[in-house]
Parts: structure tokens; sequence; C-alpha cells
């Protein structure tokens, strides 16, 4: 994968999250061979938006768009990169990547989402093990980050733990409850913006409404 081809990666990934949806993604011809997993999604792929679900006192239903702060924006942090214009040998390559990888890792978190109990649906990506086993992991909004394609923006990564004594069930695409909080980390995977402590988890599935 030579330099261009990573810096294009990088910058689509993100572009492909404030879009919510995986077309933008095939510019990057790397990610456009990824085969689908047996799970049945291929990279890049997003949660179909459901039905809004009934209220609830426990947990507020909340969207990967709500984690990001107020006038935060890709086409923000983009508008000044004029990456068509980099050769595959270019030097500037390199340190345009670099940059995008400084901005992602320090995306800001939203204020307003700290200390609140919430439900939120995404990827799982296992830290500590199998992913039915896993007691600590990442969420992320699109199939594939972190392994398959560039990680996104610390904002858009969430670092996951089980609470003490609970048991959960992990499925490729799952419906995590908990707290959450602006809490930085940096794991083996990825920058995270957010910690949350889930009391449950649920398999995602299509037909359940829920919004993505």
């Amino acid at each position: 994968m030579n330099l261009k081809t990573l810096v294009v990666c990088g910058a689509v990934t993100l572009a492909c999250i404030g879009a919510h949806g995986p077309a933008a993604l095939a510019a990057a011809p790397t990610m456009v061979a990824q085969a689908s997993s047996d799970s049945g999604f291929r990279v890049g792929d997003t949660l179909p938006k459901g039905k809004p679900r009934a209220p609830s006192a426990d947990y507020e239903d909340i969207t990967w768009d709500m984690l990001l702060p107020e006038g935060w924006s890709v086409e923000k942090i983009m508008e000044d990169l004029n990456l068509s214009a980099l050769g595959d040998n270019d030097p500037k390559a390199r340190e345009a990547m670099k940059k995008i990888r400084g901005m992602w890792d320090n995306a800001p978190a939203n204020p307003k989402m700290n200390n609140r109990r919430v439900s939120v649906a995404g990827f799982v990506v296992p830290l500590d093990g199998e992913r039915e086993k896993t007691r600590e992991f990442l969420l992320v909004p699109y199939f594939g980050a972190c392994i398959h394609a560039p990680a996104p923006p610390a904002n858009q990564v969430i670092h996951v733990k089980v609470k003490a004594g609970n048991t959960v069930t992990l499925s490729p695409a799952s419906l995590l409850f908990g707290t959450i909080r602006t809490v930085r980390s940096d794991t083996k995977m990825a920058v995270t913006g957010y910690e949350m402590t889930i009391d449950k988890a649920e398999p995602f599935k299509p037909e359940d409404p829920f919004p993505i």
C-alpha cells in the first residue's frame, strides 16, 4: 500500500463517517477489495436506520452524530488538504497522513455526553480475546474499522468495559446499554474519546427499531 493510498483511505474513511454511509468508502481501492465477513457485513457498512424506539426512563438512545461536538465536522478539517494533488511518491503525502492521523487522534469529544446513561448500536472490535468472551472492546460506527480500515477519529470510537460481575454476549453488531463518559484512552487498536461501562448488550437486529 503506497503513501497516497494510505492518505486517501484515511481521509475517505472519515468522510464516510460524516456521510453516514459506505458509498464514499468505495473510492479507496484497498478497501473495495475486502471480502464480506461471515456476519454478512462488508468493510465500510453501517447499520440500517430503524424506526424510533419508545422512550425509556433507563437509557437514552443516542446516534453517532451526537458524539461530535458542536461545530466539529469532517469538512472543516479536510478543506485545507488538497489530497488529489499528491502523487504516489510525493513527500508531502507522508506529511499529510501524519497530519490527518494527528487530527483523528485528537478529535474532541462532546462534553454534553459525559456521564449519561445511553443505548448505542455499532460494531464490536475485541481488545482482550474472542468476541464472545471479551470484557473490553471498542465500539465503532462502521464495519472493519481499526482492523481492515483506518481507525475512525477518537470522537467516533467508544472504549467499552463490561460492568464487574456482568456477563454479556456480543455479536459483530451489538446494541449496548450503560453509562458513557468523555474519557480518552490510547488502546492497541485506536485512540478513543469515550469510555462506556455497560450493564447489558444485545445483538443488533435490522428489524429492531433503533436510530443510527
